[in-house]
This record gives C-alpha cells, sequence and structure tokens, in this order.
C-alpha cells in the first residue's frame, strides 16, 4: 500500500491539481515505505527512478530510526525542505569513481510538444559535510535534461546506467557551494522532439566538470539535495513550490503541553479554520480534524506512548510539529 504520509493533504493536492506541471510527485511526498538509510529514492519514491548509482530521499519519518535520511539532519548535513516533509539528493562527482553521477528520472505526466516553448526549474542545495566532511565538495553542471522513451537503467540484470557527454537542456554551470540556502535553477527552451521523460544530475564528463575541494584531505564527492521540480508551459504554474518562508510557513501554529499525557489544546491564527492530520512515525494516519478553530481540545490519552507528527494546514500553507505523548 502507497503511503502518503506527511505530505499529500488536500491543501497540496488542489494546487498540484490546478498548476500544470507535468513534473509528477516534484517535491518527492509520495512514497511506499519510510526510508531506512540513504540511497532508496529508487525503491521508495513514487514515479521517480535511478539512471545511475543510488540517488537519496530524505523523509521526516526517518527520524525515529537511524536518522541517516531524515529531516532537516541527515548522513549528509542539515536541511529544511522548501515545501513538505522530503527531498531527494544526487552525487554529482566523485573523484575516486570515473564519470560517478547519481541521475534521478520521472516520466512527464504529458509529453512535451516539439517546437513548444517550457519553462524548466528545481531548486538545489549543497550538502555542509555531514558523515561526508572528509570529502566535502563544491561542483558546477548540476542541471536538467529530457528524453524520449529511454531505456537507461542503474541495476541489474539489465543495467543500462546514463554516461555525461556534455549536454543539457538546463545547466548550472558556476560552482555551487551555497549549503545553507535553497538555489533556484530555472529557463527557458524550446523543445525540438516529444520529450517524455526528465533527468537531474551532472550530464557532463569529469574534464569538463569544476570542482571545489573544501576538505584538507583532498578529496571531493559532491552531493546536493534536490527540491520542488517544475517543468510548465508558463512560471506562474510553477509558483506552487515556491515559498517566500520556506521551513514553516504557519509559525504560529503551536500544540501545548508537549510532552502530554491526557490531552492538547491548538493555539492557532485566530481568524481562520484549520485542518489537522496526525501521523505516527511509520507514516500512518492516526486522527484527522477539519475546520479546528483555536484552543480546540484533543483527547491523546488512547494514543499509544510515542513519537508523533501533527500537520496544521489551512487553504495556503501548513506546518508539521513533532508531538511527544508519554
Amino acid at each position: 500500500m502507497k503511503r502518503y504520509a506527511l505530505a499529500l493533504i488536500a491543501s497540496v493536492a488542489t494546487l498540484t491539481t490546478l498548476a500544470q506541471n507535468l513534473v509528477p510527485n516534484p517535491s518527492f511526498e509520495e512514497y511506499l515505505e519510510c526510508p531506512q538509510s540513504t540511497g532508496e529514492l529508487h525503491q521508495q519514491v513514487t514515479s521517480w527512478y535511478s539512471w545511475q548509482l543510488t540517488p537519496d530521499f530524505f523523509q521526516y519519518c526517518n527520524n525515529d530510526g537511524l536518522g541517516t535520511a531524515g529531516i532537516p539532519d541527515n548522513a549528509w548535513g542539515t536541511q529544511w525542505p522548501i515545501t513538505g516533509d522530503a527531498y531527494s539528493g544526487v552525487i554529482t562527482f566523485e573523484d575516486f569513481n570515473p564519470e560517478g553521477r547519481e541521475y534521478m528520472a520521472a516520466q512527464l505526466s504529458t509529453a512535451l510538444n516539439s517546437g513548444e516553448q517550457y519553462y524548466m526549474m528545481f531548486h538545489a542545495s549543497m550538502y555542509d559535510g555531514g558523515s561526508k566532511d572528509l570529502r566535502w565538495c563544491a561542483t558546477n553542471n548540476i542541471g536538467m535534461r529530457f528524453f524520449k522513451d529511454p531505456d537507461y537503467t542503474a541495476f541489474p540484470p539489465d543495467a543500462n546506467p546514463l554516461q555525461p557527454d556534455n549536454f543539457a537542456h538546463l545547466n548550472y554551470s558556476e560552482i555551487l557551494d551555497d549549503y545553507t540556502n535553497w538555489t533556484l535553477i530555472e529557463g527557458w527552451f524550446t523543445a525540438d522532439d516529444d520529450y517524455n521523460w526528465v533527468a537531474i544530475g551532472n550530464f557532463f564528463t569529469d574534464d569538463q566538470t569544476d570542482i571545489v575541494i573544501l576538505n584538507d584531505e583532498g578529496a571531493c564527492s559532491g552531493i546536493y539535495y534536490i527540491e520542488n521540480v517544475c517543468v510548465a508551459s508558463s512560471p506562474e504554474e510553477c509558483d506552487y513550490l515556491l515559498s517566500s518562508d520556506a521551513n514553516r510557513p504557519l509559525t504560529s501554529a503551536n500544540i501545548y503541553p508537549n510532552p502530554a499525557t491526557e490531552s492538547v489544546r491548538f493555539s492557532l491564527p485566530e481568524s481562520e479554520l484549520h485542518n489537522v492530520d496526525v501521523f505516527d512515525m511509520q507514516g500512518r494516519l492516526v486522527k484527522n480534524i477539519q475546520d479546528m478553530s483555536s484552543g480546540y481540545e484533543l483527547n491523546v490519552s488512547t494514543f499509544q506512548k510515542g513519537v508523533y507528527v501533527v500537520r496544521v494546514s489551512n487553504n495556503q500553507y501548513f506546518t508539521t510539529i513533532k508531538l511527544i505523548i508519554q
């Protein structure tokens, strides 16, 4: 069974439907099972695949486990998602693995029309070291490329990994060394074929890729978080993936007491009604409350002890709050 844990709430789904983004699952919120470690995008994220090596899938649910694939802290560092509770990650360069890359790819919901113009965008953020700090390194050439009926696959028995060949439809040619903020990578192109797949990664060979080593060991592993991918006929159709308050828009929402034993009350903006979803750390929906106002009291005495994630949303924004029940 697919679990739309902590993510696919009505407000986000509605916005996704209204916006004509051709990229399915653009912020990696739909998944099968909570990742247990890094390198699980291909196995867990709906509609996304690996075309070389093992791209990462980071999700809030992993925080209660090893935390190597959690949010905001994980094996590669610390970063909040722009929207939702997930993002992905790819390797753009490895000095010990010639032409070693990670490519993540998805089939477009509708093929592009040859001759028409399209706006394309995604966000990238460099990792800040994490457990790879001895190989901390920045690169250029992270980009987007379209394909028609490709047959690339990263895994046996029919492995046919994509190899870099120095072409991308969208490419960030500068060294990307910002590990604090998300960098918007965007552009336009005129389709020259009826492309039906999109991929993200470094499509340039090692000798065409610039690196900046940020460690004392002289080693290099370029790793980047990826978030909110969009291909559409206009930038406005991607606006729902842009948040000026990237981390948690509903900063005024709160729950008290926390930790709790018997009941909790919700402190919410007075002027609006909110929907609340309570998830356990396996991503299962435990409680749904609609049209909640500030001061609402929720009885949690029958909940099992442990950590829960409470998602509070209105018609525009949401926040997630970790709730501990003792």
